[in-house]
């Protein structure tokens, strides 16, 4: 089989072209990667954000059901007062 200039020429094209697809593939692939990681970076920070406020919205209603809760201890016992005394009273 003989090679003329024109098949060599051809050949070197293809293996350049496959080379150039290559490399260019691998950096849009690198890019890729970097903007999704950024993304992924963004949405995470953003989820950190949003616990750190649900978790003080958490504590700052825990704090209102405790307060709450002493009331009630400390009212139950005088409203069991009232109603016994009105009872006795007829």
């Amino acid at each position: 089989m003989k090679f003329e200039i024109k098949d060599i020429l051809y050949i070197v094209g293809i293996v350049a072209s496959a080379i150039v697809a290559f490399l260019s593939s691998r950096h849009n692939m690198k890019e890729y990667i970097r903007d999704k990681i950024e993304q992924q970076k963004d949405e995470i920070n953003d989820l950190k954000l949003k616990h750190q406020e649900l978790k003080s919205k958490d504590d700052l209603q825990q704090q209102v059901i405790d307060q709450i809760g002493k009331q009630i201890d400390v009212l139950i016992p005088k409203l069991l007062e009232a109603v016994n005394s009105k009872k006795t009273k007829p």
